[in-house]
This record gives C-alpha cells, sequence and structure tokens, in this order.
C-alpha cells in the first residue's frame, strides 16, 4: 500500500526511511466503491488523500442547480478540499469515486505531528497544495480563454486513456458542453 505514495514522495523531495515509516504511522487506509460519495457538499473536509489506485471526480452545482464537473484526481495524486486548507469551511464540491478506490487518509490535524519528523514533510504538502491549486487556476482560465477544442486537445494531452475510464457525459461536463456535441467534436477532430 505505501509503495506509491513513497515513490510519489521520494521523486519530490529526500525523506529517510524511518521518517517515512514513522509519517505512514499517521495515516490509514480507506476503500470506497464505484459512486461512493467521499465528501458531500456541506462536509468539513477533515483529511487528505492519496489515492493509490482508482479515479476521484469533483463536482459542483451551478447557479440553476447544475451538477459541474471541475477536477479528476488519478493515482498517484494527493486531493483534499483545497479551500479549507487555511480555515474550517464547509465544502461546496462532492468528491465522487469514478472508479473503485484505495486511499490512504491523513487527518489535517495530524499534519503538525507530521511535519515535525523531518522538515521535508512541510516542503511536499506546500508543493502538493501548489499542485492542486494549479490545477484549479488551469480549469478556471481555460473555461474562460480557450475554446471547448482547445480544452479538450488539452486535456487529451495531460490524460491520454481518459476515455477509457471516464463515461463521456462527465468529460463532456468538465468540458462544459453537451455529450452530443464532443462526440461531434471527437469525430471531426480524427477525421483530420
Amino acid at each position: 500500500m505505501y509503495d506509491k505514495i513513497a515513490a510519489y514522495i521520494r521523486q519530490r523531495v529526500s525523506v529517510p526511511d524511518e521518517a517515512l515509516e514513522k509519517a505512514f504511522a499517521y495515516g490509514r487506509v480507506a476503500e470506497y466503491r464505484k459512486g461512493d460519495l467521499i465528501l458531500r457538499v456541506g462536509e468539513y473536509c477533515p483529511f487528505i488523500g492519496f489515492i493509490n489506485s482508482g479515479l476521484i471526480m469533483v463536482t459542483l452545482d451551478d447557479a440553476e442547480g447544475r451538477e459541474v464537473i471541475c477536477n479528476f484526481f488519478f493515482e498517484n495524486e494527493f486531493f483534499t478540499y483545497i479551500e479549507s486548507i487555511n480555515g474550517n469551511i464547509p465544502s461546496h464540491k462532492n468528491f465522487v469515486a469514478l472508479e473503485d478506490c484505495t486511499v490512504l487518509l491523513l487527518n489535517k490535524s495530524e499534519m503538525p505531528a507530521i511535519f515535525s519528523i523531518h522538515p521535508a514533510f512541510a516542503s511536499l504538502y506546500n508543493q502538493t497544495i501548489l499542485e492542486d491549486l494549479q490545477k484549479v487556476i488551469r480549469y478556471v482560465q481555460e473555461q474562460q480563454t480557450q475554446t471547448v477544442e482547445e480544452r479538450y486537445l488539452s486535456l487529451m494531452d495531460r490524460q491520454e486513456n481518459l476515455f477509457n475510464r471516464i463515461p463521456l457525459k462527465y468529460i463532456a461536463g468538465y468540458l462544459g458542453v453537451a455529450p452530443p456535441s464532443l462526440s461531434r467534436l471527437r469525430k471531426r477532430l480524427a477525421g483530420r
């Protein structure tokens, strides 16, 4: 269970094995089935999670009450409700397992204890939060400045096996188009 997260950590910071073992003692493994709500709108997010296997979709409701897909998290990624990092505010998003998931959860309240084990953990935490924030910013900027085709191509560059794992309706929702429009776009691009 800890091999993937250890590899992820070692790619970003240098941490001795004994420090990793101490930090892992704070984690707990959680299993979610496809369709499970990991975090609901209105709940407080007490954790930072690392996806060992599976796929998570993040949704919110727009002003008309329609579900908007605003993020996906894949294996070997950390996830959390980033908006509550500096404050204890309830989530305005749902985190939904799109596949069966195995995740390692770290309680946010235990982060200072983990940081005290080795200074590299605070650096890793900051890197992870910044990466998540960059994803949020990229999503907003792409929605405001790119065409649907440009957003589609950008998404395919980042996650080429997306269509093997995520239903078309969710990808269309992420791109902000109806599924038939996305099908037409894909057909047109395939014909090039």
